[in-house]
């Protein structure tokens, strides 16, 4: 064994020993040791570096937690305020439909009314006009009597007729 080699493997062996690995180690198995005992280190490292980072992490969610608490508070008031209003908009739908619907009646009861009333009033128009032409009639009738009458004779017994 070269010293190179033969220093490669005391500190193999060395570091194997501190982590309690006592197996006999072989000259022709030390690049495959010393590679598994990298990938060991590197491995170990990563898992540090992953825990404290998941810690890390914990921490600052923690912390997301306790900033975020005011916000699903009043995240949780602001839906059950809307949840409210959203139950007294429907009801106030309900309610303007009902009115609404009230009001369809009344508007076609009111249409029906004022058809009857103008179908009425134009019965009255026509009477009025048969009664006003009646009238005339009745009035040039009472006129020509008059006329008439102012040209009576009137005869006294014994008297001659004049005109």
């Amino acid at each position: 064994m070269t010293t190179a080699a033969e220093r490669k493997y005391i500190n193999i062996r060395k570091r194997l020993d501190q982590l309690g690995y006592r197996q006999a180690l072989t000259v022709e198995c030390l690049p495959l040791v010393e590679k598994l005992f990298s990938d060991l280190v590197h491995t170990t490292e990563s898992l540090r570096k992953s825990k404290l980072s998941a810690v890390k992490a914990e921490k600052e969610s923690a912390n997301f937690d306790f900033v975020l608490e005011p916000y699903k508070l009043e995240n949780a008031r602001l839906s059950k305020e809307n949840n409210e209003l959203y139950l007294e908009l429907m009801k106030l739908r309900e309610q303007s439909g009902q009115h609404i619907k009230e009001l369809k009646t009344t508007l076609k009861k009111c249409a029906r009314e004022t058809a009857d009333l103008k179908f009425l009033n134009n019965q009255y128009v026509h009477k009025l006009k048969l009664l006003e032409k009646e009238s005339k009639a009745k009035n040039e009738k009472i006129q020509q009597l008059q006329e008439k009458n102012l040209q009576a004779v009137v005869q006294t017994p014994g008297e001659s007729i004049s005109s």
